[in-house]
């Protein structure tokens, strides 16, 4: 169930204010400025003029790395930074002159919001987000059903910070997803010249947001898969639309010894041939897997989608 920030914090009676600051790194925004604590007995972690902080929920952890990089663009005094992405390797918290941190990660907001419902401070209650951005994606796309236990969640390859820092973006609002995809494992036979056959196996991905197959290649798997919101396409490629794609997939271009004879003797060399499967042959078999990407907010396009592994900006499925 999503947790609204703001909202506890109003309910525990922990007034707000705006702070006026923009945040350049994305999916860390600043709440505001605590200007009143009414209940002591909820025991706030920070005092009246203290920033509070939210890092919204992702697959990308929250490293030593990124932390300084927030660190450095926020004010002096006192942060209290709420994170609900894994933290990772911050054994030490880093530190700045003039500036106090309280890091929470998502055991503690729990814990502590299982004490206030405990003591009777916060009451539990399912609500309906209602967002006319990012909140309402069951009325722009299509939500798929909780993909099986097995599907494997892909590792961006794209660094978000500097993808938007290379296009003149400091910061958009932002929102990680997890695209529906599925992985092939290919058993085939390559052919090369001569009648030659070499058995080979391949994994590919095919990604029906891009509309693309390809190898895996260097695409590393998370340990585990983040509670993101999942997208699942308009339709899938079928078996036969796949097999028939192999061929230009799986194909290589190889070098192949020859030899020929002369009147000077035996003369070798090598030349590149072709080597491509046997598509009628092949085995093929899928399983589910998750694409990282984010939503992001364009000043000029509105809401799109940008791909984790290529970068690619696509248009959102089923948007408005």
């Amino acid at each position: 169930m999503p947790v609204s920030i703001p909202s506890v914090l109003d309910e525990l009676g922990i007034g707000i204010k705006p702070a006026g600051i923009v945040c350049r790194t994305p999916g860390i925004n600043c709440l505001g400025i605590i200007e009143s604590i009414t209940d002591g007995e909820i025991k706030c972690p920070v005092s009246i003029g203290s920033f509070v902080w939210h890092a919204e929920p992702g697959w990308a952890p929250i490293d030593r790395m990124e932390l300084e990089r927030w660190l450095v663009d926020s004010p002096a005094g006192s942060h209290w930074l709420i994170s609900e992405r894994r933290l990772l390797e911050l054994d030490r918290i880093p530190i700045r002159d003039q500036l106090e941190l309280e890091l929470w990660g998502s055991d503690d907001l729990a814990q502590w919001l299982g004490n206030a419902v405990l003591i009777g401070r916060l009451k539990l209650s399912m609500h309906n987000y209602d967002s006319n951005s990012m909140g309402a994606i069951s009325e722009r796309t299509e939500k798929s059903t909780p993909p099986p236990i097995k599907a494997i969640t892909l590792k961006p390859k794209v660094i978000l910070t500097e993808w938007l820092s290379q296009r003149g973006y400091e910061r958009l609002p932002v929102r990680p997803v997890l695209l529906e995809g599925r992985e092939w494992d290919v058993d085939g036979h390559l052919i090369g010249p001569e009648g030659a056959s070499e058995r080979n196996r391949w994994t590919l991905i095919d990604d029906p947001f891009t509309g693309q197959l390809s190898k895996k290649g260097d695409v590393e798997a998370l340990p585990c898969a983040p509670h993101l919101e999942r997208i699942s396409p308009r339709s899938w490629k079928t078996q036969e639309m796949v097999r028939s794609e192999l061929t230009s997939v799986c194909e290589e271009r190889r070098h192949w010894n020859i030899s020929q004879s002369s009147s000077d003797g035996e003369i070798q060399g090598s030349i590149l041939h072709w080597w491509r499967i046997d598509e009628g042959t092949a085995e093929l078999t899928n399983s589910p897997i998750l694409i990282p990407g984010w939503e992001v907010e364009f000043p000029s396009t509105g809401w799109m989608l940008v791909h984790g592994l290529s970068g690619e900006i696509l248009n959102s499925p089923c948007a408005n």
